[in-house]
């Protein structure tokens, strides 16, 4: 169900998500203070803070378009289950690619504004591609919970057909049969 919601589809619906993170994210490269929490955070503290910002946006998404499926009858749990789940796992590719996508973009984007030795002057050692990589990650989750609020002017249509797509094509099947 999910390969047949296509979700390397969703991340273009989610334009104004994807440009409010793009801008937030941006913010993280031109502030030293930013700079100076990704470099103390641990990598693990790093990677828990990038999971706790996807699942946020996931919740948003699925909370504001009203995405989670209630079973009408106890008969049909199982099949609202799976429903919820390929949402859910959709969703979740989806804000992932988001992501890595937002990481990408700004890890390029540290390494052309931030001089190396500015940095180095900044964190209060030597710098590696490392050091850019977290700037870009941190950065990041401020802009993944950035594109929470900015999804709300995408069209939760488009999302609610990307992620129930092959639900609604079923049951325009059953209805029409």
């Amino acid at each position: 169900m999910v390969l047949g919601n296509d979700p390397l589809r969703t991340v273009p619906k989610l334009t104004s998500a994807l440009g409010a993170g793009a801008a937030t994210g941006a913010f993280g490269i031109f502030y030293s203070s930013i700079w100076q929490m990704a470099d103390a955070l641990s990598t693990t503290r790093l990677v828990l803070v990038g999971l706790a910002a996807v699942v946020t946006m996931i919740f948003w998404l699925v909370v504001r378009e009203g995405l989670w499926d209630r079973p009408k009858h106890r008969s049909l749990a199982t099949v609202v289950t799976l429903y919820n789940g390929s949402t859910a796992i959709t969703l979740l590719v989806c804000i992932l690619l988001l992501y890595v996508l937002l990481v990408g973009v700004i890890f390029l984007a540290g390494l052309v504004i931030i001089d190396a030795e500015y940095l180095a002057t900044v964190i209060g050692g030597e710098v590696s591609l490392l050091n850019y990589l977290n700037i870009a990650w941190f950065s990041a989750v401020m802009g993944v919970f950035a594109g929470a609020i900015g999804s709300s002017f995408d069209s939760g249509a488009d999302l609610r057909r990307l992620t129930h797509g092959q639900r609604e094509r079923q049951r325009e099947y059953t209805e029409s049969a």
